[in-house]
C-alpha cells in the first residue's frame, strides 16, 4: 500500500508500522544499548529490536533482518562479536561510535 492510499483509507499508522523504519534507526538502538550496557547477547538484541520491526514480517523474516543488521554493523566496524554464534556477546568495536553523538 502506498502512503497516499494509506492516507485516503485512514490507515496512516498501519502504513508506517508495516513499512518499518530505516536501518539507521535500528543501528542507533543497538549502539545506544551497547553504550549503556557495554555488551549484549543475541537474546538481548532480539528483545530490543523485535517489537520495532514491521508487523508484516513473520518471525523468521524478523530474525533474518536482525541477523543481517548485526552482520552489516560488524562489517562496517561498528560492533564485534566474541564467542561462538550460539552464545555470542556483541560489543561496540574499538574506535566505533562510542564517542559519536
Amino acid at each position: 500500500m502506498s502512503a497516499k492510499v494509506a492516507e485516503w483509507a485512514g490507515q496512516k499508522a498501519s502504513y508506517i508500522r508495516n513499512k518499518g523504519l530505516d536501518d539507521g534507526y535500528y543501528r542507533k538502538l543497538v549502539t545506544d544499548y551497547l553504550k549503556k550496557y557495554g555488551q549484549a547477547s543475541r537474546k538481548d538484541l532480539d528483545e530490543l529490536l523485535l517489537a520495532k520491526l514491521p508487523d508484516v514480517l513473520d518471525a523468521a523474516q524478523k530474525a533474518h533482518k536482525i541477523r543481517n543488521l548485526l552482520q552489516a554493523m560488524r562489517r562496517y566496524g561498528l560492533i564485534h562479536r566474541t564467542g561462538p554464534k550460539a552464545t555470542a556477546i556483541w560489543r561496540l568495536a574499538e574506535g566505533g561510535p562510542e564517542g559519536q553523538s
